[in-house]
This record gives C-alpha cells, sequence and structure tokens, in this order.
C-alpha cells in the first residue's frame, strides 16, 4: 500500500502546486512527510507484529488507512494534507512490515529464491497500476480523486484481512502470552534490533536491494515536473510512460525468476551493477539532446536502468533475508522496510531543497549505482575473502 499511495499521487503533484499556489518545496513535503510517518514507525511496528497479533494489527490500521484517504477528499489548506499524509504513511508502515514477516515466517529458506521474489513482484505489479490510475484520475476528475482511489483499496485490503488473513494458532497464542509475561517490549525489541544489526551482511545488502525500489519513486517525484511542466507532456502520458518503466521492472524480476535464479549472487550483483552504471551514462549523454530525441533517448537509458537496477533487487533481497530466522521476521522486515523509507526520505527532503533538473536526477542514478557496486564489493569480501582463522594448538 506504500508505493500504491506514493504513486498514485505523484502525477497530482503539479496540480497541487497551481491549486494551493505554492512552491514546488511546499508540495514535495506531500511526499517527505509521508515518508516520514512510513519511517518512523518502522521499527515500532516490527516490534508489536513480533508481540501481538499482526491481523487485528492490521485491520485497525487499514481501517485507519480508509479514513483518512476519504478525509483528504475535501482538504482546503496544504497544512492539513500535511498531517493526513504523514498519518497515512504510519499506517502503510505496518502494512508493509506484516506483508514481508509474513513471508518470510511461512517460507523455508530454500523458498526463499522465489518467493521474496515474488512478493516484490506484487508490490511491483500493484505499483504498476498506480501511476496511469493516477494520470486517468487527473486528467478526467479532480487531483484529489487520488484520494477516492486509496480509499477504495483501504477498504478491499480491511475486508481481505477480515476474511482472508489467518487467525494465529492456539500455541502461538500461548507462546505469545508467556512471552509479554517474561520480556519487556521494549527490552526484548532492542535486544532483536541490535542483533540484526550486528550482520552487517543483511544490512548492506538491505540497502542494495532497496536501490530500485528508490530509482522508481525517485523519477516519479522528480520527472513529473521535468516532464509535465518542462516538456508538456499530459498527467495522462507521465502516468502511462511511469507504467511502462513499471512494467520493465516486472520483466526484470520474471527474467530473473526464469534465468538467473541458481546463479551466483555475488557475480550477478556484480555484473548488473556494471550495467547500472552504463545506463547512467546514457542517461546523462541523453541531456544535451533536444526534443524528442531526447525525451526517447533518456526514457530508453532510464528503462535499462531500472532492468538492471530491478535484476540486482532480487539478488539483494533474497541475500538479505537468508540471513534473517523466522523468529526475527518482524524485525528483519521492520529493518528493511527503515532502510527503505529512510533513503526515500533522504531523496526526498533533498529534492524539496533543489528545482528539478535532469542533471540532478542523473546524478541521484550515478548515487545509487555507486551504492551498489561498493555494497557487492563489501558483501564479497565479508562472504568470500575473509577465511575463518584455524584453531591454535
Amino acid at each position: 500500500m506504500y508505493f500504491f499511495s506514493l504513486d498514485l499521487y505523484a502525477p497530482a503533484l503539479p496540480m497541487v502546486k497551481q491549486l494551493f499556489q505554492t512552491s514546488y518545496s511546499q508540495v514535495q513535503w506531500t511526499i517527505t512527510l509521508f515518508t516520514l510517518g512510513f519511517w518512523s514507525s518502522q521499527l515500532i511496528f516490527g516490534a508489536l507484529i513480533s508481540r501481538y497479533d499482526k491481523r487485528t494489527i492490521l485491520l485497525i490500521t487499514s481501517t485507519g488507512f480508509s479514513g483518512l484517504s476519504l478525509a483528504a477528499l475535501s482538504v482546503n489548506n496544504i497544512d492539513i494534507l500535511y498531517c493526513y499524509r504523514f498519518a497515512q504513511g504510519v499506517c502503510c508502515a505496518a502494512m508493509y512490515v506484516i506483508g514481508f514477516a509474513t513471508v518470510r515466517e511461512l517460507s523455508a529458506e530454500h523458498r526463499l529464491k522465489t518467493l521474496m521474489p515474488l512478493s516484490s513482484l506484487g508490490f511491483t505489479l500493484m505499483s504498476a497500476l498506480s501511476p496511469i490510475i493516477g494520470g486517468l484520475l487527473v486528467s478526467y476528475f479532480e487531483w484529489y480523486q487520488v484520494f477516492s482511489a486509496m480509499f477504495a483499496f483501504g477498504i478491499i485490503l480491511l475486508l481481505s484481512t477480515y476474511f482472508i488473513f489467518p487467525r494465529p494458532a492456539d500455541t502461538d497464542e500461548a507462546s505469545r502470552q508467556k512471552t509479554l509475561i517474561k520480556t519487556p517490549l521494549i527490552k526484548e525489541a532492542l535486544l532483536n534490533y541490535q542483533s540484526m544489526l550486528a550482520n552487517p551482511t543483511f544490512t548492506v545488502s538491505s540497502f542494495i536491494s532497496i536501490s530500485a525500489v528508490v530509482a522508481m519513486v525517485i523519477f516519479y517525484q522528480i520527472a513529473s515536473f521535468i516532464l509535465v511542466d518542462e516538456a508538456g507532456i499530459s498527467s495522462l502520458n507521465f502516468g502511462t510512460l511511469c507504467f511502462g518503466l513499471i512494467l520493465v521492472s516486472v520483466f526484470a524480476r520474471l527474467y530473473y525468476l526464469k534465468f538467473l535464479r541458481a546463479s551466483n549472487p555475488i557475480r550477478g550483483l556484480f555484473t548488473w551493477s556494471g550495467i547500472t552504471l552504463a545506463s547512467t551514462l546514457m542517461a546523462f549523454i541523453s541531456s544535451y539532446l533536444q526534443g524528442a530525441a531526447f525525451l526517447v533517448f533518456f526514457t530508453l537509458s532510464y528503462a535499462v536502468f531500472i532492468f538492471a537496477l530491478s535484476v540486482v533487487h532480487c539478488y539483494a533481497l533474497v541475500f538479505a533475508f537468508t540471513k534473517a530466522s523466522k523468529s526475527q521476521a518482524g524485525y528483519s522486515a521492520a529493518i528493511y522496510g527503515t532502510l527503505t523509507s529512510a533513503y526515500i526520505l533522504l531523496g526526498a527532503a533533498i529534492s524539496a531543497e533543489y528545482e528539478p533538473s535532469i542533471h540532478y536526477l542523473v546524478l541521484l542514478m550515478l548515487t545509487m549505482a555507486g551504492i551498489c557496486l561498493t555494497g557487492t564489493a563489501y558483501i564479497y569480501f565479508k562472504t568470500l575473502m575473509i577465511k575463518p582463522r584455524p584453531e591454535a594448538n
């Protein structure tokens, strides 16, 4: 729901700016605060779902998300919109953590190479529809109807949770009650987070995996102003372009599942990270073109970038969650989500301070490609180069 809410809203950004007669940076804060709400509550929900019933938490947060979306339909002040977007981000945090934690808990380790990319594919398919739906709503209705779509999907999630999401078994509930008595929540959370963060390979591989997700989010935030405001592309056409790029990401995940799943992950990370760097160079060259030539060449460059980065995402996602045990599924999902939102939050905060430009977007692409390459080198050193010391005689 997090990326759906983010991607659906992106085509409306220029209209929000026009309606409230405000600056680009002020409009950007509706993205930043949404991400801040998501980021600030990840670790809290990671601890809560490890202690309490996931189904109950999901019912509460999906109800809250639906109510906030309905309230946002009548917003007439950008400060109130800030509050709604922050609270929506908090609700989305619970949905995100519960989704990843449930997949990890229900999966044997040898099946993660299939199930984790498939879960990522599900998130991507949802995101694939979001920008084009947002573009249609903005083109044919008022911009705030994007919140009507959020309300509808919130209700669908609420009903699905109530009727489909598994209830906790009696044995799980009994074990949870024993834990409640023995260990304070904060102490238990701190011990588990400390244990997860003590494994830097998990943290670094998670950070690499997140880069593909962030690349799409940054494109929506920045390119909507570059292409809609400056190049004169309609909101609907921009939504269609975003839809096409997400389809590229979908095909990349399918390509990984079909051909690369059993390959060496370190070699794959190095190869595809190198391709992201090459496509960044192509995007930089395209910035010196004009008109249709710029649009075509830049779009192709960014499509290659997204394809390669999505393959990197699959390799790193599997690598990260194989380092997390089922008992720590909630905590590992929370750390992964926190890193995701921190990455997006940093990009959004920086974006709010600068006017969007193609060179700025290329610089961010270069940064993400560099993170993938250096992170892979770190994992290679940690996992393959360091040999265990022989025991002393």
